[in-house]
């Protein structure tokens, strides 16, 4: 993201902002495409930052794209249950959340190794 925020880029503008940096969408359309950025991707070794030709192989970063189509998403909350508050004259209530995630079409994901250097 440094890259396509450069002052330089064509590609991006540098002023985004709003509610897009909150669930991590930079760009809704370039040229078809939604843009996240996450600082969950992995990376190798010490990643794309790393200088030089000889350890481009073993130090880079991921980045990960695909249709929505390929990973399925599915929640529930299981149990709930409310006790009193024992400070305030109030009922709490909580719950257990259970959600998952699995990839229904690995054809639909790619992923691509880059190096900044």
């Amino acid at each position: 993201m440094g890259l396509l925020k450069d002052e330089d880029s064509r590609l991006l503008n540098s002023d985004f902002g709003g509610a897009g940096l909150q669930n991590g969408l930079v760009v809704n359309n370039l040229h078809g495409f939604k843009v996240y950025v996450s600082n969950n991707l992995p990376k190798v070794g010490t990643g794309a930052g790393t200088t030089g030709s000889a350890n481009q192989n073993s130090n880079f970063g991921v980045i990960v794209a695909g249709h929505q189509s390929a990973v399925a998403t599915a929640q529930q909350i299981t149990k709930t249950e409310t006790y009193r508050d024992p400070d305030s004259f109030a009922d709490i209530v909580r719950g257990m959340h259970l959600y998952g995630r699995k990839i229904l079409r690995p054809e639909g994901i790619v992923t691509a190794k880059y190096n900044a250097a």
